[in-house]
């Protein structure tokens, strides 16, 4: 099962591939535009009480182009179901349970060439979080804490056109997070720990729709 969710981006990016011959001569973007879009694939995670695990995820973004770099902002989620995570507390360790993980980015972009088959590259920042953890089947404001992280992130990616669309897929790397530590009123430590760990690796694909210029024209005349 695992193996065909790993497949999932890598045969959309083939049938993409075949559509694309078609307008395969022309270039990347345009200068100065604004694109949105949807994106699916296969988000990789692993925690403290689980090895490296494979779930699909489904998200959006937004990509403004200046001439050969640019902004992405993009929010994606990975549904799983029953996923484990632990964290340290005083008398041992606390399991928890959750089912999805979601993604806040943003990437600087740089588009190094201008071609049918454009390459890019990015780096920026982001927040992943686990969705509504659970502990002995109840919300933990305790794990809620530990499931959220910042993180540095580098992207790379390929895209072309496909008709009036821009069809892309790339791959996004996570740093990892950094162990925090929760503590009561007093300021004792009652939990440690994250439950994520170690860096989260994302292969997505999708389609950009352009919506136009990203600036307003250049206006001449009197009043």
């Amino acid at each position: 099962m695992r193996m065909v969710i790993r497949s999932m981006p890598v045969m959309a990016l083939a049938l993409c591939l075949g559509t694309a011959q078609v307008s395969a001569q022309e270039p990347g973007n345009g200068n100065f535009q604004w694109y949105i879009g949807p994106q699916a694939g296969v988000m990789l995670f692993r925690t403290p009480s689980q090895n490296s695990s494979a779930i699909p995820s489904f998200g959006g973004q937004t990509l403004i182009v200046a001439r050969r770099t640019g902004l992405l902002l993009s929010v994606e989620e990975g549904v799983g179901s029953d996923e484990t995570s632990s964290y340290a507390v005083l008398l041992g360790t606390q399991s928890v349970t959750f089912n999805d993980i979601r993604k806040y980015s943003a990437v600087l972009m740089a588009f190094p060439i201008k071609a049918a088959y454009q390459p890019y590259l990015g780096v920026g920042f982001g927040l992943i979080h686990v969705v509504n953890p659970q502990v002995s089947n109840a919300y933990s404001q305790t794990a809620q804490e530990l499931g959220s992280s910042g993180f540095g992130t580098f992207l790379a990616g390929l895209q072309f056109k496909v008709g009036r669309f821009m069809a892309f897929g790339q791959y996004q790397i996570t740093t990892s997070p950094s162990v925090d530590t929760v503590e009561d009123g007093t300021g004792a430590p009652i939990a440690a720990g994250r439950l994520l760990e170690g860096p989260t690796h994302t292969f997505s694909g999708g389609l950009r729709i352009g919506l136009g210029s990203a600036r307003e024209p250049v206006k001449s005349g009197g009043y």
